[in-house]
């Protein structure tokens, strides 16, 4: 493999700078320097999510079951001789951890010391898989206890609850970890293929965050996959989720002490005819964030009222697979909550929360937050494997974010109001 010459890429209003490469053997590698920071955060993200389970291999159609990513995340900690990668990082000095999206699946340590060792424990562990029949059927123990945890959490069933109203029968609908029934329906064979497909190096990307020698941290990375074995790259080709109608309203009864509710808005429109899709999610959350959000006349006045509480929240998801707004509350008036959220997004246009000063009010606040975030070492790492689309990372959001008029957002809101499906999931108290 190659040493090939690192690329840079300056970012002067905002004072940063990224070092990028794919090597020979297709992981792609981000190096972000960082002065003044004592940790360094590293991380190995792979695409494969709660969404695929269902796709083509070199022209053959698989189909596995739900939750097979996030028990591939347990598993692969389980190294072989019997080591536990988690007691590795913390015999190295190195807090580890890892987490399972609905896109991606993501490895991760912060250290302040032995960063080559660390780093080299990162790749290793995640380039070799080592399934026994135990080691499953304990994992498949202790994901069972995980998923009823969730079950057991009003705000996650909620949230897991508008998400299967809005993407029936799609992958969506389950919880990222997959159900009881679909837990016991993996096979090794299913974990081994699914290792093979989506955890080659060509479906990987190393990002590394901190005050550290760039020279040095890339020559190390090269050495270190040079030694691990890589097979043929497969053919993947991902199945575009099947959208059938959302499900209507409904709601059932929970132990809660008040109702919940959640409004939820779906989209098939964001991300198609090669559009930024930073720009088209910075244009849906400022349209709702207008509407709904904590700077906007109508979250003040049903605060004031006793409507909603701190519970209130907009969730936004963006990716050209799938594209939604969540807005969940505990509220005692669920029925005319829902009737009026849905009632302000259809008379948008004449709405005086979508103004040119409100827009700029909401444009600070997220640069606020962006400036302040690269000053996190996790937070920044996190947000920048979040926004790699095409060419686009994390440190052109200033630029995206100020290119954004009022007249952009109502474009948009007029895209949201012919293409949206709405619907909303309540849990009433027994």
């Amino acid at each position: 493999m190659a040493a090939t010459r690192l690329k840079k890429r300056t970012f002067p209003k905002i004072n940063e700078e990224f070092y990028f490469n794919q090597l020979d053997n297709g992981i792609t590698v981000f190096l972000l320097p960082k002065e003044g920071f004592e940790e360094t955060f590293a991380a190995i993200s792979s695409r494969f999510g709660s969404i695929d389970t269902e796709f083509t291999v070199d022209g053959k159609l698989k189909k596995y079951p739900a939750g097979i990513a996030h028990f591939l995340e347990h598993q692969l900690f389980e190294m072989e001789d019997s080591k536990d990668a988690f007691y590795e990082f913390t015999k190295l000095g190195a807090d580890s951890n890892a987490y399972t999206d609905f896109d991606k699946t993501v490895y991760y340590f912060s250290a302040a010391n032995n960063i080559k060792e660390n780093l080299a424990l990162l790749q290793a562990f995640t380039s070799k898989a080592m399934f026994t029949d135990v080691s499953i059927n304990n994992e498949k123990s202790i994901i069972t206890q995980e998923i009823d945890m969730y079950q057991d959490n009003a705000d996650d069933f909620l949230y897991q609850g508008i998400l299967a109203k809005l993407y029936p029968q799609t992958p969506l609908a389950e919880d990222i970890a997959g159900s009881q029934a679909s837990i016991g329906d993996l096979t090794k064979h299913d974990l081994e293929e699914n290792f093979r497909y989506f955890y080659h190096p060509s479906n990987l990307t190393l990002l590394v965050v901190g005050a550290f020698d760039v020279k040095q941290v890339y020559k190390d990375i090269v050495t270190v996959q040079k030694q691990l074995l890589s097979s043929e790259s497969p053919q993947i080709e991902r199945a575009n989720l099947k959208l059938l109608p959302v499900t209507p309203a409904s709601s059932i009864q929970k132990d809660v002490t008040i109702p919940k509710l959640a409004v939820g808005f779906r989209f098939d429109f964001i991300g198609k005819k090669n559009k930024s899709l930073m720009k088209e999610k910075l244009l849906l959350k400022l349209f709702f964030c207008l509407l709904f959000g904590w700077t906007s006349q109508r979250y003040q006045k049903w605060y004031e009222e006793g409507k909603i509480d701190d519970s209130f929240d907009i969730k936004i998801e963006v990716s050209t697979s799938y594209q939604f707004a969540v807005i969940l509350l505990d509220t005692k008036e669920p029925i005319a909550m829902s009737n009026q959220i849905r009632q302000a997004v259809k008379k948008f246009e004449t709405d005086g929360d979508l103004s040119s000063s409100h827009l700029q009010t909401l444009r600070n606040e997220l640069y606020g937050d962006f400036i302040s975030s690269l000053d996190s070492i996790e937070a920044l790492s996190n947000q920048f494997i979040e926004n790699l689309n095409g060419k686009e990372t994390y440190f052109d959001f200033p630029k995206v974010l100020q290119s954004l008029e009022i007249t952009d957002v109502i474009e948009f809101g007029k895209k949201i109001m012919k293409e949206m499906q709405v619907t909303d999931f309540t849990l009433f108290p027994k």
